[in-house]
């Protein structure tokens, strides 16, 4: 039993069915199958209990299943760090951010394809809780998410705080002339949130800030994706309160944005990786390069370049 066979595995126990994930290898069935027979003999336990149609990976299987991708995803790691010992920063730079963020670091993105033209840059988007998944699943180098994060597994850069405002479709700017919005005014619309899927984040926020000053906001519509969320302001569904960065230069003249009367609490974007997973070049100079370049307003003075790749190192 070899990492291709642990590999072989996985995918059999990812896919639930022989059929797809011989498919997915790009394999013929009777071979993997045969595989899977082998590896049951070879450890003398059943890995996957198959009666007709009924399917159960068992607690062998299950447990062989964590450690093979624990093993696999060393593995992948030992074989980039060796691989960049040239110098030469290529290979894929995997970033997870939040569409309330993406904003952020947009400009920073097109500067590092000038620099490092031969990284090819994957950017996958969900909300905290998906974005904690995919570094989680090795699917992101970085996450550039909204705090509170439960996992005390981070390295974490925290970005200047946000503050929050309020987005009405721009038919509608008439209506508050001054620039500004008061919470009481905003109860009288049907308000439409970004929710996290799982945790606590912009939703309560806003929720308790309502509450604090006893009003009952009428929520009509909750979601984890705030381009939804905008898409649906512009139609003239209702408004929604979001962090400043949400609301990026693609979105024009389609919105009025309003400043909120009362004190609002600021929301804490972040960029985190895994302290227990090796940084690649690609994701080392992508961080240094936001915090050497003219992002001020993003990062803190107090996080240089040299403790950021220390904290990497030790990683």
């Amino acid at each position: 039993m070899d990492l291709k066979h642990l590999h072989y595995f996985c995918v059999i126990v990812e896919e639930g069915q022989i059929t797809k994930a011989a498919r997915t290898l790009n394999m013929a069935q009777p071979p993997l199958s045969q595989q899977l027979k082998n590896m049951e003999d070879e450890l003398g336990v059943k890995l996957i209990y198959r009666e007709g149609k009924k399917w159960e990976v068992t607690e062998a299987g299950y447990t062989l299943y964590t450690r093979a991708k624990r093993l696999l995803a060393e593995m992948e790691d030992t074989c980039r760090e060796i691989g960049e010992f040239e110098n030469r920063v290529t290979g894929t730079l995997a970033i997870g951010t939040s569409s309330a963020c993406m904003s952020l670091i947009t400009e920073q993105l097109s500067h590092f394809h000038q620099v490092y033209p031969e990284v090819y840059v994957k950017i996958g988007h969900g909300d905290t809780h998906h974005l904690e998944e995919l570094l989680h699943q090795n699917k992101v180098d970085l996450a550039l998410l909204l705090l509170p994060v439960d996992d005390k597994s981070y390295h974490t850069i925290e970005l200047e705080g946000v503050s929050f405002v309020a987005v009405l479709p721009c038919e509608w700017a008439d209506r508050h002339p001054s620039g500004e919005i008061t919470l009481q005014e905003a109860a009288s619309y049907d308000l439409l949130l970004g929710r996290r899927t799982e945790g606590h984040g912009l939703y309560e926020t806003v929720i308790r800030k309502f509450q604090e000053h006893h009003l009952i906001p009428r929520v009509v519509l909750d979601c984890p994706e705030i381009s939804t969320i905008l898409s649906l302001v512009s139609t003239g569904m209702g408004i929604t309160i979001i962090p400043d960065a949400g609301l990026g230069q693609e979105y024009g003249d389609r919105f009025r944005t309003l400043s909120i009367k009362e004190p609002f609490p600021f929301t804490q974007p972040a960029v985190v990786w895994r302290k227990d997973r090796y940084l690649s070049n690609a994701a080392r100079k992508f961080v240094e390069l936001l915090q050497a370049g003219d992002t001020k307003r993003l990062f803190p003075s107090r996080c240089s370049t040299a403790l950021l790749l220390k904290q990497s190192d030790a990683g």
